[in-house]
């Protein structure tokens, strides 16, 4: 008898394989369907189109790294960089269907569409959690700047191993990726409080000198080729002018 329900995993790789054999756009929902044993109503309730099919697996690793970081114990750059872990493993643990879909993806503009939309997903699920972590409302510019240095180190080594399956050293590729993001990010994360605050300090500083009369700017200006008793003389004019 056939099976009444198939694992998401079943399901995408069969559609992966029906559209690499048929091509995308000659694929139906029908095929897939009959491909899984299951009803085309039920692959429609269940996923919705042949696009959320593709990529059905990732909505559900989503859900999984938001679940982890808000549970995760760790600082929140260790945090972020473990969930990236994962993201990237729940692509190179399936090559059976990765490999496929990422040649799809480049042959399909509506399917590039997609996966960026879901890259930028994740890029705001990280900005969001290092926003929240700092007490912020909304994400700064270091935290989008971290964010995104995530994402751009994880889809890096992520193209050198889609190109290259079978390649060794991706996790210690990765690993290397991360702890570079880890090492720009440091002073980024930890100096833009630091930075609000010097700037502030030192603005308060320079309008008490200036309600003292402890500090003063001069600007001189003095054309090229000007004699030193030129210029010390101009300089002296203005200061005289300033008291």
């Amino acid at each position: 008898m056939a099976p009444t329900r198939v694992s998401t995993r079943e399901a995408v790789l069969a559609a992966v394989r029906l559209f690499t054999a048929e091509g995308f756009d000659s694929t139906t929902m029908d095929g897939i369907a009959e491909a899984t044993g299951v009803s085309r109503r039920s692959l429609f309730r269940r996923f919705g189109s042949k696009e959320d099919l593709l990529f059905a697996e990732h909505d559900e690793l989503f859900e999984t790294v938001v679940r982890y970081m808000e549970a995760s114990p760790e600082s929140p750059m260790a945090t972020v960089a473990a969930a990236a872990r994962l993201v990237f493993q729940g692509y190179v643990r399936d090559p059976e269907i990765t490999v496929p879909r990422y040649r799809l993806v480049r042959a399909h503009p509506r399917l590039r569409d997609r996966e960026v939309a879901m890259t930028a997903r994740y890029q705001a699920a990280f900005s969001r959690y290092l926003s929240q972590s700092a007490g912020a409302d909304r994400p700064s510019l270091e935290v989008e700047v971290v964010a995104a240095a995530l994402i751009a180190a994880h889809n890096h080594v992520l193209r050198g191993w889609l190109r290259d399956p079978d390649g060794d050293r991706v996790w210690e590729r990765f690993d290397e990726a991360m702890a570079r993001v880890a090492d720009l990010a440091a002073p980024l994360l930890a100096g833009g409080k630091g930075a609000e605050a010097g700037a502030a300090r030192e603005a308060g500083e320079t309008g008490k000198a200036r309600e003292s009369g402890e500090e003063r700017v001069l600007v001189a200006v003095y054309p090229r080729g000007a004699s030193t008793a030129d210029l010390l003389r101009r300089i002296s004019e203005a200061v005289e002018g300033d008291r």
